[in-house]
């Protein structure tokens, strides 16, 4: 599974990105995190976002444990 992080470098990015890797690799998914910094060509309507495979799950806020492992069992 793709994960993408669209998001500037703040410190709600950073504490997503944490989370969302944490909640992950305890889970024993098989993921890629990508994070992507310069998303001007991408349509970023509140960072920090998250995309699964190219299908935005979240946006604008620092999703919880919980929410991370809803998005397993929806892809």
């Amino acid at each position: 599974m793709r994960v993408t992080l669209y998001g500037p470098n703040s410190a709600l990015c950073h504490s997503a990105e944490v989370v969302v890797r944490q909640t992950l690799k305890a889970a024993g998914a098989d993921f890629q995190l990508e994070t992507v910094r310069d998303f001007t060509p991408v349509h970023c309507t509140a960072p920090p976002e998250f995309a699964i495979d190219g299908n935005i799950v979240s946006y604008g806020h620092v999703p919880t444990p919980a929410e991370v492992l809803g998005w397993l069992e929806r892809h």
